[in-house]
């Protein structure tokens, strides 16, 4: 499916759907990135739930606090490989979906260099991202809740951009400040329709392990991962490149806007 990007500021539903139209022709070219983290995933679910299996044979909160203080720097190592293998690798998926909407031509090897070379930075933005939000709850609660939807595009500009760390959540903030109740709007309708999607697949996920009860063998329960939890976590991945599709299109749609702006402003003066 060919896709066309906005060239004016369009509605709601438009961009909505313009969104859609991208996300699905980005499917073909985010597919293996898809599967790749997807299957990471798994095996990093399967390595924190054996690390932390054994703490169920232990009857005492001692035994307990013991034990979880010497499986920390392991449950920690872990942590960590998955954070940076998934900014690398959702890194990925958003510059794809960017080549995408520009039209451009470039390979998965290219997505993925992108996405090691702008994991800092979009680590370091994450982080200024959160400190923002919890200041901004902490002193009136709504500034904080301002600054969680006008810097929400900091990674798309990072990374499609090749926007700097305070760059990209400086412009974020510009762009969608005056433009605040759209893109919540743009923001929450998508994201209604992945949490009722994943929902849905959680619901027969639990069906599916009610009538699969897990083993018990030498006095502990055994988890199964299956080819149902691939699908499962595939689904939840999924998703990401479609709020990536949805951003950028929103992205586009607010820097029209704000060009449009501009101009008036200009022809005023």
């Amino acid at each position: 499916m060919s896709y066309s990007a906005l060239t004016q500021p369009a509605g709601i539903g438009r961009v909505l759907d313009n969104g859609f139209k991208l996300f699905v022709a980005s499917i073909k070219p985010v597919l293996l990135l898809v599967v790749v983290t997807a299957i990471i995933n798994v095996i990093m679910q399967y390595a924190m739930f054996q690390t932390m299996m054994p703490a169920q044979q232990l009857a005492s909160e001692q035994e307990m606090a013991q034990y979880m203080a010497d499986i920390m720097p392991q449950i920690l190592g872990i942590s960590a490989i998955m954070w940076i293998v998934s900014i690398i690798l959702y890194n990925a998926m958003l510059s794809r979906v960017g080549d995408v909407a520009s039209g451009g031509n470039s390979d998965l090897y290219d997505a993925l260099i992108v996405g090691i070379r702008k994991m800092l930075p979009v680590f370091i933005a994450a982080i200024l991202y959160t400190l923002a939000i919890s200041i901004g709850l902490v002193l009136l609660v709504i500034p904080g809740l301002i600054l969680m939807i006008t810097l929400l595009f900091f990674q798309v500009l990072i990374v499609v951009d090749d926007e700097g760390i305070i760059a990209s959540l400086k412009l974020s903030h510009k762009l969608v400040w005056g433009n605040y109740w759209r893109t919540t709007a743009v923001i929450l309708i998508p994201v209604f329709i992945v949490y009722a999607l994943i929902m849905v697949v959680a619901i027969a996920a639990g069906f599916f392990s009610a009538m699969n009860e897990p083993e018990v063998v030498n006095g502990q329960m055994q988890m199964s991962f299956g080819m149902f939890d691939m699908v499962m976590a595939a689904v939840s991945v999924l998703m990401v490149p479609f709020l990536d599709a949805i951003f950028i299109v929103h992205v586009n749609d607010l820097k029209l806007r704000k060009s449009g702006s501009d101009l008036e402003q200009r022809m005023d003066a």
